[in-house]
C-alpha cells in the first residue's frame, strides 16, 4: 500500500496555517547608510571622510538606542547614542543584561 500524502490539519484553515509575517518597523528619522544611496543622503565617515558608510539603528539589551556606523574604506566603527559616542567596551557592558 502506498503512503498517503500529508494533508492540512482540519483544525486550521489555510490562512491560519500560513506563516505569519512581521510588520516592518517604522522608518528611522534620519536616513540609514547604504552603498546604494546617492548624493546628500549618503553619510560620511568621521575618520576618513569616505562616503561608503553603512549605518544601522539598533537597540542594545539594556534599552539604549544607538546608531552603529561602519566605514567600508577605513573600517572605522562607531556607536552613537542620543548624547554621546559609546566605546566598544561600553556597548559590550550594556549588552550583558
Amino acid at each position: 500500500m502506498a503512503p498517503s500524502a500529508p494533508t492540512l490539519s482540519t483544525d486550521l484553515t489555510a490562512a491560519e496555517a500560513a506563516p505569519r509575517r512581521r510588520r516592518r518597523a517604522a522608518a528611522a528619522a534620519a536616513p540609514l547608510g547604504s552603498l546604494l544611496q546617492t548624493g546628500a543622503q549618503r553619510p560620511v565617515c568621521p575618520a576618513c571622510g569616505g562616503d561608503q558608510l553603512t549605518v544601522l539603528s539598533l537597540t542594545l539589551t539594556d534599552g539604549t538606542a544607538v546608531r552603529f556606523s561602519s566605514c567600508r574604506g577605513c573600517e572605522h566603527r562607531r556607536w552613537d547614542s542620543e548624547d554621546e559616542v559609546l566605546s566598544i567596551t561600553q556597548v559590550l557592558e550594556r549588552t550583558r543584561a
